[in-house]
């Protein structure tokens, strides 16, 4: 375990294969340069966006606004809808990335109808460093190809469509592109710019203010968990606890370690209950600038 719920086989490895081109040009030049027009495959449209920096400014825990806007809008400006696509590479920088996405897009996850993964994700290929969504534009060509010479032997001439999406950093950074066997019958090109604005906008309704390294402040605030992880030591033994939530009195959102081992032990389960949601007790150390968050109140570590 590298911290909760993540063991080692879920984090990405940077070392990997780092190697991957693709070539982008018009079709006056791809004519020029005498490429078969059976090798081209057409970048319809394509979005990007990424959250806010500090995760403590994000709207909740369980969603991306990124992730959602940067689908929607790939899909809108390539003229598609999802059931208009035929693979997917979502691209799992932690495997909450790809269930986010297919729920999103309304893909059943567990037994999809059609391919969300083409070189398997960061389980089979690698994570951080090594580029790994110019290898899913690779892929997706390779396969888009096969599909239209197996769609032309069959005297079927229908276009053949493909969505990446590319994630990094803690759900940060999202980008889509949508590809094609055919160009748009719209007759549209590639879009100019980027049809979503680069950072989320929007911000919690009640978040004004976040109680940061100046504390609680005295005494003792009952808070919300709101999402928490655990980081592990070298021996897989549970670490360091960390709690972002709400004070239940004034609606802040803090940030905390954790306090005590046995709250600690509830947090990986332990006990078999889910934390969030669950409310607890957050103080500040004593001569020092941490929030702590225990089940019990100023319980020491």
């Amino acid at each position: 375990m590298i911290c909760w719920p993540y063991p080692l086989l879920m984090n990405a490895f940077n070392n990997v294969n780092m190697a991957a081109s693709c070539i982008i040009t018009s079709v006056e030049f791809a004519r020029e340069l005498g490429i078969p027009e059976d090798k081209w495959i057409y970048p319809l449209g394509g979005a990007g966006m990424r959250e806010k920096d500090n995760f403590w400014e994000r709207t909740n825990f369980y969603s991306s606004e990124a992730l959602e806007k940067s689908l929607d809008s790939a899909l809108d400006v390539s003229g598609l809808k999802t059931e208009d696509i035929d693979l997917f590479d979502l691209y799992s920088c932690f495997p909450i990335v790809p269930k986010m996405a297919a729920h999103h897009l309304k893909i059943p996850f567990l037994d999809p109808p059609k391919p969300i993964t083409l070189l398997g994700g960061l389980t089979s290929f690698g994570g951080a460093g090594n580029n790994y969504s110019l290898h899913a534009i690779t892929e997706m060509t390779r396969q888009l190809r096969s599909k239209r010479t197996q769609a032309n032997n069959h005297k079927d001439g229908r276009a053949f469509n493909g969505l990446i999406l590319a994630n990094g950093g803690v759900l940060t950074y999202q980008h889509v592109i949508c590809l094609s066997t055919q160009p748009r019958s719209d007759g549209k090109t590639y879009q100019d710019g980027n049809p979503c604005p680069n950072v989320v906008q929007s911000v919690p309704g009640d978040f004004s203010d976040i109680v940061g390294s100046e504390g609680v402040g005295t005494g003792v605030w009952e808070g919300i968990i709101e999402t928490y992880t655990v980081q592990f030591s070298r021996t897989n033994e549970p670490g360091i606890g960390f709690i972002v939530g709400r004070l239940k009195q004034t609606g802040q959102r803090f940030v905390a370690n954790v306090g005590d081992e046995k709250t600690l032990r509830s947090l990986v389960k332990e006990t078999g209950e889910e934390v969030i949601g669950k409310c607890g007790w957050v103080w500040k150390e004593e001569n020092g600038t941490r929030n702590l968050f225990g089940f019990e109140k100023k319980a020491n570590l």
